[in-house]
This record gives structure tokens, C-alpha cells and sequence, in this order.
């Protein structure tokens, strides 16, 4: 495998994303990227994808990937986000969109939100915008994840006791 350019972590749920399969097949026909510098992690394929894929990746492996990548366009998984995020990764994030049938309602749209406001993450909903958010990707600059794990752990424990 060459080196990679581009990340696709979509997570391991039954849910298609052909949406964006077909957006990262067109980056390949044009020239863009070559099929070995796009790697896509997916549990589905409902469009055959013109670049490496797997169905899961094993955990040192998806960080090496995480790490190697020079963009990470992900869909809308808190997990996938902020692990970008705690590295410092250029991130373009996709929310599957419940009117395409890519997920049983639009939670990812709400999350992908929520991460644009707060943190001023890039956001891509209509792929016909995801070159151009890949290329700003490169050099925008979203703010730092913080952690309020403590913070909620300590919030968690008072509920419970």
C-alpha cells in the first residue's frame, strides 16, 4: 500500500453510504488520487468502490491509518470524530443522511452540527462539496477536543450514589 491520502473510517454499523462511495470513485476517475492513497473502512458496500477498502481493520492498523492519512473524511460517529480530533487531524466530517436511507433518522446530521458550532469542524452534506472541503481540510484548523470525561464521570457517580 502506498502512502495513504486520504482515511475513510464509516464505522461498523449496516447502514450504506453509497453517497460517498461514488463522491471518492469520481476523485479516482479524475485523477485525483490514485486507488491506493484512499483507504475506507465500511461494514457495506452498496457501490463498488475504485480504492482499497476493508469491512473492519484490526485496531493498530486503523491507527496507522489515522495517523498516516494526510485528510480524514469520516462519517458523523462520535468515536471516528473525536479520535481525529484528540490527534489533530485535518477532518472533513460526512453525516449520513436519513433521506438517502443511510440511517434510521438524522442524528449524525445533529451530531455533525453540534461538532461545526462548538469546534468548528468541517462539515460536508451535498458531496458534490467534498473536494473542495478536502483540499481546506489541509490547512483549517478546528479547535482542540477537550475531554470532559472526569467532568462527567464526577456527574455520572453523583447520580448513582
Amino acid at each position: 500500500m502506498g502512502k495513504i491520502k486520504l482515511f475513510v473510517p464509516l464505522g461498523t454499523q449496516k447502514f450504506p453510504f453509497g453517497r460517498i462511495i461514488t463522491a471518492l470513485n469520481h476523485l479516482v476517475d479524475q485523477g485525483k488520487y490514485k486507488a491506493d492513497e484512499i483507504v475506507m473502512q465500511s461494514a457495506l458496500y452498496p457501490v463498488k468502490p475504485k480504492f482499497t477498502h476493508f469491512g473492519l481493520i484490526p485496531n493498530d492498523e486503523f491507527n496507522r491509518c489515522m495517523k498516516e492519512a494526510e485528510v480524514v473524511v469520516t462519517h458523523s460517529g462520535v468515536n471516528s470524530i473525536i479520535s481525529c480530533m484528540e490527534k489533530g487531524k485535518p477532518l472533513v466530517v460526512c453525516p449520513r443522511l436519513h433521506e438517502y436511507g443511510e440511517h434510521v433518522d438524522n442524528h449524525q446530521m445533529e451530531i455533525a452540527t453540534l461538532m461545526r458550532d462548538k469546534y468548528d469542524v468541517l462539515i460536508c452534506t451535498d458531496m458534490k462539496d467534498l473536494p473542495e472541503l478536502i483540499e481546506k481540510a489541509k490547512t483549517h484548523k478546528y479547535k482542540s477536543w477537550v475531554s470532559h470525561r472526569e467532568e462527567l464521570l464526577t456527574v455520572i457517580n453523583g447520580l448513582i450514589i
